[in-house]
């Protein structure tokens, strides 16, 4: 079984930032063609009418959709274990135990793959698909779409970068990696001594890039170097030593001997092969410095069909970004103007100014404030019922800088082992903490990934994900979860969401304004003086500090600036449709009930449901 390249995972055991340079090698002609007809495919893309009726499933496709989800599994051993627990069960073959290849090549073999999967999915007969089938037909359909437009922009994934920090990465991946017995055991010390491999396989992979002229900027220098330092400062402390002893002093299946010897394997693996290799890329990388200027990095220099594909991938949206931007526009004002709004009524004002410093129910931490979520979600989400989860605590010393808190999902076979992982470096208190725990959470991330999977849906959906939902959903969660604080003015609660989460929207018009739009610091500045009421003291030194921090993480709020935005936009479209007739609850359970789905055709079903009241 080839090691096939999966698109989109919660999961993905190394997360490539899409960045971009302006000295552009050239592409071949399958590259050039394939990629390009793909992108056209995915900006025409266009839901078909479904059949609500039709609940017989269609036998021949589940077969091929567990081809797809058992070769998905099949493609690397993380995904593998972070998916599912019994893999036997599921009739997937393990994977070879190790951390996978990095190579600065053209995928050839991986293409063609992707390409065949299209055609054998396209060989069904839409019609004689059910409903649940017609849904998952097409967000295969549009998750190939995305993944064949953008292979031919492989060299522009950066391994060390702000965004996307591969050592930094790995530490997650195994500090919240699950024990189930000693073969998952003995499988997590396959691949920590794997590290040190494909650390090198990486810093090969970053010269071969620098070959055609991509280096690394120096600010991901700095970050990826910030990194290996919080590993290197400690040593018998080293967070991969003491979570691996408090994971293992938990398990009821080995002996003391058996502990003891797992203990002393781990930890001369860490020091001896972990921690060399960290400072191995700590130095290597430390050459191409100053190297390449920022401001060549804007995407628009690059490749504008690239750039909008970027902004396609990170928002699941197939819209014209101008369109795109001024939603963004739109939606910020309406928030901007609700929060003012607060600040000039007398009322709202107190009650907002209380929350902000004593309001009881933001005084709550950790599962207290994930409980009262949990149990007063239910004014606008359908009720979930009991769930199991964690929250934790990462180690300070290597704590992301750029990360709040994260979840990690539970695996298909037991939606009660659910990871929330808070930074305590970063995790503001309050109201903030009350609008991370929302996000990650409950009705956040948590609530809805286990909502759907309680559904029963089909395993393939684990294999893929639109990743503009996931986090547009989120920060929605955060706005709603204002709405169910207890206070009284919805002016109040609007106020505090916009004050925690404004951001998400302004830092994606200022993206897409530098890297799509070409915007150069004065229109940064003519933009917020002239379009926001809030902002209109931005300086050109301020504006230069957010162009060139879009440029050096291309995307990375978009996800959430026009996820949400998205999501906003729908729900008012549908309140206006539907007057009085419009209920939260029922509406929430129409977004969610079909998975994660770019937004052209989750609003197909938001027009089903529309028509059907």
């Amino acid at each position: 079984m080839k090691k096939v390249i999966k698109k989109i995972l919660l999961l993905l055991f190394i997360s490539f930032l899409l960045t971009s340079c302006a000295k552009k090698k050239e592409a071949s002609p399958v590259e050039e063609n394939d990629g390009m007809a793909y992108l056209q495919k995915l900006k025409e893309y266009q839901p078909r009418e479904k059949n609500q009726a039709n609940t017989t499933d269609n036998k021949d496709f589940d077969l091929f959709l567990d081809k797809v989800f058992v070769e998905g599994m099949e493609g690397d051993f993380m995904t593998m274990h972070f998916n599912v627990i019994d893999y036997k069960k599921y009739g997937i073959e393990k994977p070879p135990v190790d951390l996978g290849e990095v190579k600065y090549v053209f995928d050839q073999e991986n293409f063609d793959y992707m390409v065949d999967q299209l055609k054998e999915l396209q060989s069904f007969d839409f019609d004689s698909l059910s409903y649940r089938q017609q849904y998952d037909y097409e967000a295969l359909e549009y998750s190939l779409y995305e993944t064949l437009a953008d292979y031919g922009y492989y060299r522009y994934n950066f391994v060390f970068s702000t965004g996307s920090c591969t050592p930094e990465n790995l530490i997650s991946n195994f500090t919240d990696y699950t024990f189930y017995d000693k073969e998952s055991i003995e499988d997590y010390l396959t691949c920590l001594k794997d590290i040190d491999r494909f650390m090198d396989d990486l810093l090969v992979y970053t010269e071969d890039q620098s070959k055609d002229g991509l280096y690394l900027l120096d600010n991901w220098i700095d970050y990826t170097k910030e990194v290996c330092s919080g590993m290197l400062n400690k040593a018998d402390d080293n967070e991969l030593i003491v979570s691996f002893e408090n994971r293992l002093e938990e398990l009821d299946f080995l002996s003391e001997d058996e502990k003891n010897n797992y203990l002393k394997e781990n930890k001369e693996v860490v020091l001896n092969e972990v921690l060399p290799a960290y400072e191995k890329v700590s130095k290597e990388i430390e050459k191409y410095r100053g190297k390449t200027n920022i401001e060549d990095y804007a995407l628009y220099k690059l490749d504008k069909d690239y750039a909008e594909l970027l902004y396609m991938l990170q928002a699941s949206n197939n819209k014209d970004l101008n369109e795109v931007m001024q939603e963004l526009q739109d939606n910020f004002a309406y928030l901007e103007a609700e929060y003012i709004s607060c600040l000039y009524d007398a009322k709202s004002y107190a009650e907002f100014d209380k929350a902000v410093n004593s309001y009881s129910v933001f005084n709550l931490t950790g599962k207290d404030c994930l409980e009262y979520l949990r149990t007063n979600l239910t004014a606008y989400y359908p009720d979930l019922g009991d769930v199991e989860y964690t929250v934790d605590a990462m180690d300070p010393d290597t704590a992301p800088d750029t990360v709040v808190a994260y979840y990690w999902p539970s695996p298909i076979d037991n939606t009660n082992q659910n990871i929330i992982r808070t930074n305590p470096n970063n995790m503001a208190e309050g109201f903030g903490t009350y609008s991370t725990l929302s996000h990650e959470g409950f009705p956040g991330h948590l609530y809805q990934h286990v909502y759907y999977y309680k559904t029963n849906p089909h395993n393939f959906r684990s294999v893929i994900g639109f990743i503009g939902y996931t986090e547009g959903w989120a920060v929605n969660a955060q706005y709603y979860a204002f709405k169910f604080a207890g206070l009284q003015s919805d002016y109040a609660s609007s106020a505090l969401y916009f004050e925690d989460a404004y951001y998400f929207m302004l830092y994606s018009i200022i993206d897409l304004g530098t890297n799509y739009l070409g915007w150069t610091d004065k229109d940064v500045v003519n933009f917020c003086k002239n379009d926001t009421q809030l902002f209109t003291n931005m300086d050109t030194d301020t504006a230069k500090y957010y162009r060139q921090f879009m440029i050096e993480m291309p995307g990375v709020y978009c996800s959430y600036g026009i996820g949400s935005s998205n999501f906003m936009t729908m729900c008012n479209e549908t309140k206006a449709a539907m007057g009085n007739k419009f209920d939260y609850i029922a509406y929430h359970d129409v977004l969610m009930k079909n998975g994660p789905l770019p937004f052209n055709i989750l609003q197909s079903a938001v027009n089903e449901y529309i028509a059907a009241n």
